[in-house]
């Protein structure tokens, strides 16, 4: 535990030091294109606040040219895409696929007669009331 311990410190430390180092090497100063002195800082700064601002979003703009290409050119890139994506499908074999359709057709029959049995319960009841 306690070499572990002094890994972790020692990486802090060398973290602090490389900071320490950059700001010392940068606060010196650089030549703007106007040949005005800025701090380093002030243009990571302003850089930094930069980056944070929101961006738009870059909008598709639309040509009317080659339209019927550029659609072309998309379903050939689909029917690719699907090809790649049917080549990882894992697919049943004959003897899973008779047992999977044999389920769903017995699963639908005794549903269809469940609900046959409650139709005709209640087509009689409501013969009885209505008279």
């Amino acid at each position: 535990m306690k070499g572990h311990m002094k890994k972790q410190t020692k990486k802090k430390r060398k973290k602090g030091t490389r900071k320490k180092a950059q700001t010392a090497s940068l606060s010196n100063g650089v030549l703007n294109s106007d040949n005005e002195s800025v701090s380093a800082e002030q243009e990571i700064k302003t850089k930094f606040y930069q980056g944070l601002q929101k961006k738009e979003p870059e909008r598709k703009t639309r040509d009317n040219k080659g339209s019927s290409v550029n659609y072309f050119q998309m379903a050939g890139q689909f029917l690719r895409e699907c090809k790649v994506e049917l080549k990882k499908v894992k697919w049943p074999t004959r003897k899973e696929l008779l047992a999977s359709t044999t389920v769903v057709i017995v699963l639908a029959l005794l549903v269809s007669l469940f609900l046959g049995l409650i139709d005709v319960g209640l087509i009689r009841i409501i013969r009885s009331i209505v008279g």
